[in-house]
């Protein structure tokens, strides 16, 4: 018969595997991902009207972010100018590197007298 110090030993052994065991499965296993940082994926940063080259073109920079794809990404963003966007609008297509981003710019003509109120991303579409 297994003395009293080989009892206690066992107890106390299973005691600390089955404890190592619980944060093991607590701490790894149930863990929750690393947050993502969430962003827009597609920013218009600033716009306006540029009239150096001879006519009136509204220009709009945005920056497409490819946070979350494990691999490149191609995207086909549209853009919407002005008061009424879906009256003008502008569409890209450009691919992005997985956890990069692309900084660019959109334009088209603007015969309007008004100034250009706002550039919208009316779309934005991932292949």
């Amino acid at each position: 018969m297994p003395g009293r110090r080989t009892i206690i030993g066992l107890l106390a052994t299973f005691a600390v595997v089955f404890g190592a065991a619980a944060w093991y499965i607590e701490t790894q296993v149930n863990a929750s991902p690393k947050p993502v940082r969430e962003t827009t994926q597609v920013e218009v940063t600033q716009y306006g009207v540029d009239a150096s080259h001879g006519g009136r073109m509204a220009v709009a920079e945005y920056v497409i972010h490819n946070d979350t794809a494990p691999g490149p990404v191609t995207y086909t963003v549209t853009f919407g100018f002005g008061d009424d966007p879906s009256a003008f609008t502008k569409t890209v297509v450009k691919r992005v590197d997985a956890h990069d981003s692309y900084t660019g710019s959109v334009s088209i003509p603007w015969d309007q007298l008004e100034a250009l109120d706002g550039v919208r991303v009316l779309g934005v579409q991932r292949d």
